[in-house]
């Protein structure tokens, strides 16, 4: 539906905010399931936004590092480097790490 090469802005927009949505729907589920909903008072809505803020504040940062550890190792690691199929192999593992801490 969308070419990327002809509209390479519109294109990262969309799919970012699709990320973004999937990431926010992520966090707002774990904050909520915690919570017993039947018995609603201004002290349970200041839990929920601190239990929010806290678990987006850390995904965040948790996925920041991620980011970063794996831009460093494909970088600076000398193995990578000549096959594409060691660096490649090396990305789907980051991904996999960071699934793994942020369970």
């Amino acid at each position: 539906v969308l070419n990327q090469d002809e509209t390479p802005l519109l294109y990262s927009l969309v799919f970012g905010e699709g990320v973004v949505n999937d990431a926010a729907s992520v966090v707002l589920f774990n904050a909520i399931k915690s919570f017993d909903i039947t018995h609603i008072n201004s002290r349970i809505a200041l839990e929920f936004m601190g239990n929010f803020l806290y678990l987006f504040i850390l995904s965040t940062m948790l996925g920041v590092l991620a980011g970063l550890l794996s831009a460093y190792i494909v970088k600076k690691l000398y193995f990578g480097r000549h096959s594409t199929d060691r660096e490649v192999a090396l990305m789907i593992l980051m991904a996999y790490l960071s699934y793994m801490l942020a369970e």
